[in-house]
């Protein structure tokens, strides 16, 4: 409860022990208070929407109606009342500031507040459009509810309301003011949706994207909610960018972005992290150019390739297949720090001068004698690290020889993995070792093109 308010309900309390009358002190202490707080902040959960029409059935206590108007913000207000309840119409225009369009029904016609409220839909069905329930008969508010939820079906705008309160004073016999609330209900459908979307979001944390976005397609059929396409597209993303499909996960990840700026989406749970959003499609639209075009002088799409296969590998509980993705991430970065020196692993265009001074180097690495060392007209990831520290790259050439002499044997058995050419099987010391070295190359490029972007997948903000 607000501190105002609270010291306004304790004085108000204190007042009705001392023999006062408890509604016109309530009126007198507390209730204009509690008006101007809702016209400047009304609370409302679980956040507030901008409603353009609200339709309210109204008995004999207006203050809640009071409250719900101002609480849903519409500039259109219909009010259900009774022949009884007529009397305070205008009360609830003068204390809201809002034109007031009343439509009588009788206490316990449901059909005519199902009538009505069909009626209103038609003409305001493709605006939002507020149903609050709070007052009113018993059957005035379950008639509105059930026309509510039914019509939200074919009136997705269409949401059902009501003023509750998070706290009861059992001794003044009403809703402490400063903790009432307007809540926005969940239909059925929703409700029900939310087991599938339990399932989606536990399979879209396993990193199962492709069955994540079934059960969003599920969801929109079930509910009639638009907004779980969106999160079908988020998962489609990364089902494409973990497939290294970048160019579609490119493709996805625009078109959701396109669609999370319209208005309709703007308030989508995902636009809370659009910020990253948008350099993960920047990410991917940087690998895809680099793949499309081949060029290791594109480093932005060098990094973004590399981080994707590093990722990747981190994800990998499988040593052999978590080998392939940091042996390419390695090639990829290596050989773009050699086309910085003019250089190509396919062709080095080695000297007879640099191709014993390469021999001589990968020697000292191997601790064999030079004449054991081979120098392949395509250059393997070890030639390509002896010869990145010929040419002088500050990184590499300032490891030490033993710190790489560790890597000289998992360097040299890529191809004879069992998944390339061999037989064998990489430890997980060895991969761990393979995925440091890539890791180093990939922070010192992100020196020059600016802090990393994470790639972890968007909470999904339910």
């Amino acid at each position: 409860m607000p501190e105002d308010l609270q010291t306004l309900w304790e004085a108000y309390k204190q007042a009705v022990r001392s023999g006062g009358n408890p509604q016109a002190l309530y009126q007198e202490m507390v209730w204009p208070a509690l008006v101007a707080r809702w016209k400047e902040a009304p609370n409302v959960h679980p956040r507030r929407e901008a409603f353009a029409v609200s339709v309210h059935t109204l008995g004999t206590s207006p203050e809640a109606t009071i409250l719900a108007i101002l609480g849903t913000g519409a500039e259109r207000v219909y009010v259900l009342h009774t022949r009884e309840s007529a009397s305070y119409l205008e009360r609830l225009q003068k204390e809201t500031g809002k034109p007031i369009y009343p439509l009588e029904v009788g206490k316990s016609d449901v059909a005519a507040i199902y009538r009505e409220v069909k009626r209103i839909l038609d003409q305001h069905g493709d605006v939002p459009v507020a149903l609050d329930l709070t007052s009113g008969t018993k059957a005035m508010s379950a008639g509105l509810a059930v026309a509510g939820f039914f019509f939200r079906r074919f009136y997705p705008k269409a949401r059902v309301v009501y003023v509750d309160n998070e706290d009861y004073d059992s001794e003044l016999r009403r809703p402490r003011a400063g903790t009432e609330r307007l809540i926005i209900l969940q239909d059925p459908h929703e409700v029900l949706g939310e087991v599938d979307a339990l399932f989606a979001k536990e399979l879209y944390g396993r990193g199962e994207f492709a069955q994540a976005a079934k059960y969003f397609q599920k969801m929109v059929g079930a509910t009639g909610d638009g907004r779980w396409t969106l999160y079908q597209s988020l998962a489609e993303m990364y089902e494409a960018w973990h497939a290294l499909n970048l160019p579609e996960a490119h493709k996805k990840g625009s078109g959701l972005l396109e669609r999370l700026a319209q208005n309709a989406w703007l308030n989508h749970p995902l636009n809370r992290s659009r910020d990253l959003l948008e350099k993960q499609v920047s990410l991917l639209e940087a690998g895809k150019a680099f793949l499309e075009g081949k060029d290791l002088g594109h480093r932005r799409g060098v990094g973004a390739v590399a981080r994707t296969l590093l990722h990747l590998g981190e994800k990998e509980h499988r040593p052999l297949l978590a080998a392939l993705y940091a042996y390419r991430a390695l090639e990829l970065l290596l050989q773009e720090r050699l086309y910085r020196y003019g250089r190509l692993a396919d062709q080095p265009n080695l000297t007879p001068e640099e191709e014993a001074a390469l021999r001589n180097a990968l020697s000292e690495i191997l601790g064999e004698p030079p004449s054991a060392v081979e120098v392949p007209k395509k250059l393997g990831l070890l030639h390509l690290i002896g010869l990145l520290r010929l040419l002088g790259d500050p990184l590499l050439a300032g490891k030490p020889a033993g710190e790489l002499r560790g890597l000289g044997g998992v360097l040299q058995a890529r191809n004879t993995s069992l998944l390339i050419h061999g037989f064998e099987v990489p430890t997980g010391r060895q991969v761990g070792a393979l995925k440091g070295l890539a890791k180093d190359l990939l922070a010192d490029l992100d020196k020059e093109l600016g802090p990393a972007v994470s790639l972890e997948p968007l909470p999904l903000g339910f």
